[in-house]
């Protein structure tokens, strides 16, 4: 990414590609995109985060890190002309802002001040006061889609509470998926500092060494993923494990002791072209494991000395394949790597990526690795598919905020069922779909947009189908379903329920207290999500004696034929 793809004439086309249905303008949908693609959020935590309304004090977003013990103050400035820089005045506004999160009695009075709801819920819901009392830092943090000016960086100079990400800073820190993987180049390895191992295993000349970690930080590749094509955690998530890292490059007293606790980075390369006691030179080479390490140190540069170092393996695979991804799978398997890093290679998501392939006829890729190469098809990843099989088929869409446990503690209730096929994700996910067409008849646009609310439509409208016998019957029936080539039609069918229940919704939220309508906590609670359902349900009924909506049995009773 580069300076002028975040200009507003440019970028605008394509937050509004992928964020029309979570904000409703420019600036909320750049803050969402912020928070998922730099910070590196999801997109529940996103949407957790975002207080941005009236009266927000100054506040556009709250996040909580309570690993690194850290609560971060966002706010967001756009500008829509491309001539525009961003000047000092409105980061003295900020920092002004950050002093009414000085201390808890501050932070108590702006709560019991602000007109919004949104963000006295956010700082009640994450204990905002009490973790700064408990010691938290405060971390200011600035973005726009413009330039810094001189004037801009001069002040910051002076103060050290706001981070500041501006077009530069944004383009540099963006990781693009999309870019081909793999460096070929030379790179060489400072091993001045450290005794190497050298030993030869199955014919794989390998090294291992300490190296600085201001000279492995001018890898090429980081920056847009490249380096890590074959890595199979391509996902560079804001995980515990990057918390953990980036708070030890923090504490310089601990730079001696980093290669103690931290497990060091594999390289594959070409070939060794060169070694001495001073330098070690590589050609074509890639980082196997250790993406998280190397992203969270590049992005932590200015705190790093040179008494850290950093363990590395080096082996040379003179362009062997197979042996290339035995390493890759073999050095990826250890206790760090969790959840779906692992699951890339589980015989279960192999056998549904084998089998949407073959029902779509090649047109969709169930995505099992996040960063595969499938352009030109519409792509289905599996901890998303995942989501819905939770929400529909377990029926807990109030998880479905707990996206790590999905490829991790829950993936083989998920996904480990014999009437999990391959036809029953893509029916499901084309349901899922339909739902999220649904969800512009809810009056309340805030809760409309709020990720959690299309699973619970996705649950109630499921609960509405399967409390028929025809729909139930339908929904044991899939792979009858995907035979007779009705996905369309089902997801039609869905689409009316769905449409009919977000309606029925409306009239269940009081519009005098839209305002105090904690929706991000009730969509977590497991009794709200059940007797909201159950109030969907019965109303559907109602609506079908009245003769006010379509059966379940006259919407799908044709699928099975």
């Amino acid at each position: 990414m580069n300076v002028e793809e975040l200009k507003h004439n440019v970028f605008s086309s394509t937050l509004e590609q992928n964020y029309a249905d979570r904000a409703p303008d420019f600036a909320k949908r750049f803050l969402k995109w912020f928070l998922e693609n730099i910070l590196r959020l999801d997109e529940f935590e996103t949407d957790d985060a975002c207080v941005d309304a009236k009266h927000d004090k100054g506040v556009d977003a709250i996040y909580v890190d309570d690993v690194s013990e850290v609560v971060s103050i966002i706010q967001s400035k756009t500008k829509t002309s491309d001539k525009a820089t961003l000047g000092d005045t409105e980061l003295k506004d900020f920092f002004g802002t950050l002093a009414q999160f000085k201390s808890k009695e501050k932070i108590e009075n702006l709560a019991a001040e602000t007109k919004n709801e949104r963000l006295k819920q956010a700082i009640t819901r994450n204990g905002v006061s009490e973790k700064i009392e408990a010691g938290y830092e405060v971390k200011g943090i600035f973005i726009t889609n413009i330039q810094a000016n001189a004037d801009a960086h001069n002040y910051l100079q002076k103060i050290d509470s706001i981070e500041l990400y501006d077009a530069v800073e944004i383009s540099r820190d963006y990781v693009d998926l999309e870019v081909d993987g793999g460096i070929s180049q030379e790179f060489r390895f400072d091993i001045s500092d450290s005794d190497v191992i050298k030993y030869d295993a199955g014919g794989a000349a390998t090294r291992i060494f300490l190296t600085p970690a201001l000279n492995i930080i001018k890898m090429d590749g980081i920056s847009d993923g490249s380096l890590f094509d074959q890595n199979v955690r391509l996902s560079l998530g804001n995980t515990k494990v990057n918390k953990s890292i980036k708070s030890s490059i923090k504490q310089k007293t601990e730079h001696g002791d980093f290669p103690l606790y931290h497990n060091g980075i594999n390289v594959l390369c070409r070939e060794i072209l060169h070694e001495d006691d001073h330098s070690l030179s590589v050609q074509d080479y890639v980082v196997v494991n250790g993406a998280q390490s190397l992203t969270s140190l590049l992005s932590e540069k200015s705190k790093i000395t040179d008494d850290l170092k950093i363990l590395v393996k080096l082996i040379e695979v003179k362009g062997d394949t197979s042996l290339s991804q035995k390493i890759t799978r073999n050095s990826n398997n250890q206790n760090a790597i969790k959840a779906r890093d692992m699951k890339s290679n589980h015989n279960i998501q192999d056998r549904l990526k084998v089998e949407i392939d073959k029902i779509s006829e090649g047109e969709i890729a169930y995505e099992i690795k996040q960063g595969e190469k499938n352009k030109g098809k519409e792509i289905i990843p599996n901890e998303a598919a995942g989501l819905v099989l939770l929400a529909a088929d377990l029926e807990q869409p109030w998880s479905c905020h707990q996206k790590y446990k999905v490829m991790d503690d829950l993936h083989s209730d998920i996904f480990g069922r014999p009437n999990v096929t391959g036809s029953r994700v893509l029916a499901l996910w084309r349901c899922f779909q339909s739902t999220q067409e649904a969800l512009p008849e809810i009056e309340d646009n805030s809760f409309a947009n709020y990720t959690l609310t299309k699973y619970f439509l996705l649950y109630s409208v499921m609960n509405i189908i399967k409390d028929d016998p025809t729909g139930s019957n339908v929904l044991k029936s899939i792979d009858q379903v995907a035979k007779n080539k009705k996905f369309n039609d089902l997801a039609t069918g869905f689409s009316k329920l769905a449409v009919s229940a977000a309606i029925d919704l409306n009239a269940e939220i009081d519009p005098e207290d839209e305002e105090h309508f904690d929706y991000k906590n009730l969509l977590k609670s497991q009794r709200w999500c059940k007797h909201m359902s159950a109030k969907l349900v019965a109303q559907h009924k109602k609506d079908v004696r009245r003769s006010k909506a379509d059966s379940v049995e006259e919407i799908f009773g044709g699928l099975l034929t």
